[in-house]
């Protein structure tokens, strides 16, 4: 039999009634073993940024038509490995990040906070007209004071290098119209090399250049839905797996994840020494920076990796509950943000579609209800109608982009009624909460493939480890709880073959062929104990019991965690398998687990005529023993089980991310009995430094140990042999009355899916 063939890991999503375009999605050839590389992220700003400070009139023009505070937030490096790994978890479907703590984006309200874009106001649209050459140049000479040279023209475009080239510092005793040349030129580089970039990496669309005219005028249309717009249509395009180039507002996006995700952000050096307000003659000094501006500071890199998109994409896989920040920023941020940064704060939180001449998409907070500090429900369906993505400028002259897009401008028109909320959060989400339980099946939890991993550099293997373990978890729960109904063998195999596929998805498949010696193993390295052996000569009355206590006390008997059974379960059997040959020598070897001792044999009308009937009494001692060997099944399974949960909860590393059913409270520890050399049973703790309780702790006060003590690693439950139909009641009344106590997990338990 090959080991893990029965078992694939599964990305997801189960319900595939949102992600609807998984099929052309990148993650589906990353996961099927395409390398793709880190995209190239388009930009034309750099000259902008080398010119230094601009003088104060010119940021006051700017500040005027809104894009003061993208100036003021200055030139930043972009790590194309880090866009790349969100582009990989960006779903055209819903216009969010699918992480696994839920669903994410970047919103309106984080394009005023960080950039100090204006977003409440007329949407950016209009007539595209088609110009001649000479129509341009005359526009150009009105509003930028020069003719460009018909080579610097592309059509509708204008090459941004006769821009760097044209406007560089503004000179001593400059005109207010030669001022607002300046602004307008700047303004337009910004628009070209990043806001509203296109694919040429070059060139700036001349529409925009109207829009300019009137400054205060400009300063009331949503820009900051625009280049929201223009970052959602960037997205949806670099997710499909052809594409290899990304432009759009990226700074924006690397600035969100920054503030959002602690552990792909770089250390912040001491912030520079700020300049004094610049003042212009007569008016009052310009305002602040927006809250982006601190991340234009010096980085420390020692313990944060950057610019590896392995790296990135594994850390997202592994993304645990407390990595994300859901609100960075709190009250007292807002409060001390400039004006301009909060004007547009009453529709941050609106449905409705962002507009930019041809490109419209849909705003929808309501699917990330948890960024304002609100409760999270399941969101009603959303069409962001991926179909409009296929409609641009191209082959449209003199184009009415209001009138074709009626519809979406009337929705934005309306937009202060479209605003949603939801009642105050009171806490992190339990990932038992409804919508947590849905989303993990609609969405894409693993981007990275275990089993296709790189040779070379970094070899992340993603959520595979804590799948398996999560896994294991839930198959040998489910076992326990069915009881004596199935199986425990091939429960076993089943986990056995769970491994194998995970080891040799990892490519760890040569640990197969090693047996650790567990044994060996010191507390220090391990958090479990190995359990002592407990010495001692065999039993040897009892008939036929032939040792067996003895024989449970070496193999560690333990009492799993399992539900109580409604009703006895009765088994007959085949005397001829059970009984060994030396029945009446006693034996001082350990017994290993009967792989004949399965559940299938134990059924009614099997017995043989031609063999050996038993009396009574051996009949008694029999079907003890038959349900001690199934008891070691279920003995594996509790340790199994625990096993899995204690490295889960470890992985967590916080003991509040546990749901209130599985937390084991780290309170006073309980008095536990001295083992015992005969009969009985006695207290055990799994481990001094498990942060785990002794699973069965003694009644304190008791007259006598009682079913409900705990076993200990080396002592067996103490069948009566003279009442044979009642040897496991006690121990399954004993497991009914700590079932409840003893649900070691993790919170994380159904994050992956496996078929």
């Amino acid at each position: 039999m090959d080991s893990g063939l029965g078992h694939t890991l599964h990305p997801g999503p189960i319900d595939d009634s949102i992600l609807t375009l998984q099929d052309h999605h990148r993650s589906t050839d990353i996961w099927d073993g395409q390398n793709f590389e880190p995209l190239t992220c388009r930009r034309c700003d750099g000259h902008f940024w080398r010119l230094g400070t601009l003088d104060p009139q010119v940021q006051k023009m700017m500040l005027k038509a809104g894009f003061y505070g993208v100036y003021k937030v200055g030139r930043m490096r972009l790590d194309h490995a880090l866009i790349t790994a969100l582009v990989e978890r960006w779903r055209p479907e819903t216009h969010t990040f699918h992480l696994p703590v839920g669903e994410a984006t970047v919103t309106l309200q984080d394009i005023s906070v960080l950039w100090g874009l204006p977003v409440d106001g007329d949407p950016i649209t209009g007539v595209d007209t088609n110009r001649t050459m000479d129509e341009w140049q005359d526009i150009c000479n009105e509003l930028l004071g020069f003719r460009p040279p018909p080579e610097d023209f592309d059509r509708g475009r204008l090459k941004i290098r006769c821009l760097q080239e044209r406007f560089k510092t503004l000179p001593d005793g400059a005109s207010e119209d030669t001022v607002k040349f300046y602004a307008r030129a700047y303004i337009l580089q910004l628009l070209g090399g990043q806001l509203l970039s296109d694919m040429s990496n070059n060139k700036v669309k001349l529409m925009y250049l109207p829009l300019l005219r009137d400054f205060d005028a400009a300063g009331r249309l949503s820009w900051g839905g625009a280049v929201l717009a223009c970052l959602y249509r960037a997205l949806c395009r670099a997710s499909k797996p052809e594409t290899s180039d990304i432009c759009g507002p990226l700074v924006l996006l690397q600035i969100w994840a920054w503030e959002r995700v602690p552990f792909i952000r770089p250390g912040r050096l001491a912030p520079r020494q700020q300049p004094p307000p610049d003042i212009v003659a007569g008016d009052h000094p310009l305002p602040v920076a927006p809250y982006g501006s601190r991340w234009n500071v010096g980085f420390k890199l020692e313990t944060v990796g950057t610019h590896v998109l392995v790296l990135y994409r594994d850390q997202l896989d592994n993304m645990k509950d407390d990595q994300f920040v859901w609100e960075p920023y709190p009250a007292d941020v807002l409060a001390s943000l400039p004006e301009y940064c909060l004007s547009g704060k009453r529709i941050w939180q609106t449905v409705s579609p962002l507009i930019c001449f041809d490109v419209v998409e849909f705003h929808h907070p309501d699917r990330v209800l948890r960024q304002f500090g609100q409760q999270q429900t399941i969101p009603a369906v959303c069409d962001t109608i991926p179909d409009i993505h296929l409609t641009d400028r191209r082959g449209r002259q003199n184009y009415d982009w209001a009138h074709h897009h009626r519809q979406f401008v009337d929705m934005w028109t309306d937009r202060c009624a479209r605003v949603v909320s939801g009642p105050p959060i009171d806490g992190p989400m339990d990932q038992s909460d409804p919508y947590m339980i849905w989303y993990r099946r609609i969405t894409r939890l693993l981007i990275g493939n275990p089993a296709t991993r790189p040779n070379t550099g970094y070899q992340g293997v993603g959520g595979a480890m804590e799948a398996m373990l999560t896994k294991i978890y839930h198959r040998a729960t489910d076992a326990m709880n069915e009881g004596y109904e199935v199986c425990g063998e091939d429960v076993l195999r089943e986990i056995q073959d769970i491994c194998a596929y995970s080891l040799r998805a990892a490519h760890e498949d040569h640990r197969l062929a090693v047996r650790p010696d567990l044994r060996a193993t010191s507390p220090v390295a391990s958090p479990f104990l190995a359990p002592k052996v407990q010495r001692g000569r065999p039993r040897k009355r009892g008939g036929l019991t032939c040792g067996r206590a003895t024989e449970s006390r070496r193999r560690g008997s333990y009492v799993p965690v399992m539900q109580p059974t409604s009703s006895e379960v009765s088994y007959s059997f085949k005397p001829t398998s059970i009984i060994p040959a030396n029945v009446g020598e006693p034996s001082d070897t350990p017994q290993t687990w009967d792989s004949s001792l399965s559940a299938p044999e134990f059924q009614e009308d099997t017995l043989d005529p031609n063999t050996m009937q038993l009396g009574p009494e051996a009949t008694g001692a029999v079907n003890a023993q038959l349900k001690i060997s199934m008891f070691g099944h279920q003995i594996a399974l509790g340790k199994i089980r625990d096993i899995c949960a204690f490295a889960l909860r470890t992985s967590s590393g916080n003991q509040a991310m546990l749901s209130a059913h599985d937390a084991i409270a780290d309170g006073p520890k309980s008095k536990h009995c001295k083992p015992r050399r005969r009969g009985g049973m006695s207290g055990y703790l799994i481990g001094a430094n498990s942060g785990i309780n002794s699973y069965f702790p003694c009644t304190p006060g008791a007259s006598s140990p009682t079913p409900s003590a705990s076993l200990g690693p080396n002592d067996s439950p103490s069948l009566p042999h003279d009442s044979p139909e009642q040897d496991v009641e006690p121990l399954r009344d004993s497991a009914a009355r700590i079932s409840g106590q003893l649900t070691v997990g993790d919170d994380r338990v159904g994050h992956h899916n496996w078929e």
